[in-house]
C-alpha cells in the first residue's frame, strides 16, 4: 500500500531520530479519526524503513490485577530488546487505539489505579528507560495511535516525552490511500478516477472504501457460485484470492449509498453505526 509522504516522514523522522538521539522526545502520538489507517500505515511505514514494529492493541492491556497493563507493556519492551539483541534489529513499539486503554479515560471520570500506575510507567519510560525494570537501557521509539488526545494525562504529552502528528488526509492524500486500497481489485482504475469520487465525498475513509470493496467482492462471489452451480468453494477461492474476479467503481459507489454513506452522512463510517 502506497502511503502518503506526509504521513510516512511524520513517523519515519521520528523514529531515526530517536534512535539517533539520547535526548529526542521518545512517544509519538499520531491523532486523528478513525478509519484513516493511522496504524495500518505507521506499520508499512516502519517495515519499508528496515524498523520492526512491535505490535499491540491498547485494548487488551488491562484485567482485574493491580499494575498488570505495566507489567504487559514491560513486557512487550523486553521482548523487543531481546529481538534487537538476537537480531540486530531495530524495534519500535506501537500501542494501537490508545485511548481506548487503561491511560485513556473519560473526561468526566477520575483515573483507576491501572491508569495511573500505567501513565506513570511511560512517563518514566520517556524520562529515563533505566529506571524501568525492561532489561536493557537502550531507547525504542514509541507511537500511539489515538482518536483523541484530550483523554490522556497532561504531563504524559508534554514536550521532551511526546511529539504529537495530527494525521487528516487532505483531498489528494484521501484519493492516493483509497487508490491504493482498490487499484488491485478494480481493473483500469486511474487515479483521476479516485480523485472525482473522494471529491464528490470529502472525509471519505479508507475503512469506508475498503468495506464498499469487500461487500462487492461478497456479492461477486454469491453471483460466481449462483451461476455455476458446479463450481464450489476451492474454485471460488482461487479465482478471487488470486485477483481474478475484480469489480467497478461504479459499483464500490453503489455498495456506499446502500450502507447509507452520502456526502451529509460521513459520520457512518466515522462511527461505526447502522
Amino acid at each position: 500500500m502506497s502511503v502518503p509522504e506526509r504521513f510516512r516522514k511524520a513517523v519515519l523522522s521520528h523514529c531515526f531520530a530517536v534512535s539517533c538521539l539520547d535526548n529526542y522526545p521518545l512517544l509519538l502520538a499520531v491523532v486523528g479519526p478513525p478509519g484513516d489507517g493511522k496504524s495500518f500505515q505507521t506499520a508499512v511505514s516502519l517495515k519499508a524503513a528496515g524498523f520492526v514494529p512491535f505490535r499491540f492493541s491498547s485494548s487488551e492491556l488491562g484485567g482485574r490485577s493491580e499494575g498488570r497493563p505495566v507489567e504487559q507493556l514491560r513486557g512487550l519492551y523486553k521482548r523487543a530488546a531481546q529481538h534487537a539483541e538476537v537480531e540486530n534489529s531495530y524495534p519500535v513499539l506501537v500501542l494501537e487505539d490508545f485511548d481506548l486503554g487503561p491511560a485513556g479515560r473519560d473526561r468526566n471520570a477520575r483515573y483507576t489505579v491501572n491508569s495511573q500506575l500505567l501513565t506513570g510507567f511511560l512517563m518514566n519510560l520517556a524520562d529515563d528507560v533505566r529506571m524501568c525494570d525492561v532489561g536493557t537501557s537502550r531507547r525504542f521509539p514509541i507511537v500511539l495511535t489515538t482518536n483523541d488526545l484530550s483523554t490522556l494525562h497532561g504531563p504524559l504529552i508534554r514536550p521532551g516525552r511526546m511529539r504529537v502528528f495530527s494525521w487528516e488526509p487532505n483531498t489528494a492524500e484521501r484519493a492516493e490511500m483509497i487508490y491504493s486500497a482498490l487499484h488491485a481489485r478494480v481493473p483500469g482504475l486511474a487515479l483521476g478516477q479516485v480523485e472525482k469520487l473522494a471529491a464528490r465525498y470529502p472525509g471519505l475513509s479508507v475503512a469506508a472504501i475498503s468495506s464498499a470493496l469487500v461487500e462487492c467482492l461478497g456479492d461477486k462471489i454469491f453471483d460466481f457460485l449462483s451461476e455455476n452451480p458446479q463450481m464450489g468453494i476451492v474454485e471460488a477461492r482461487q479465482r478471487y484470492a488470486n485477483g481474478v474476479g475484480g469489480v467497478t467503481l461504479d459499483e464500490i459507489e453503489d455498495a456506499l449509498q446502500r450502507r447509507g454513506l452520502t456526502r451529509r452522512r460521513l459520520t457512518y463510517f466515522r462511527t461505526g453505526g447502522e
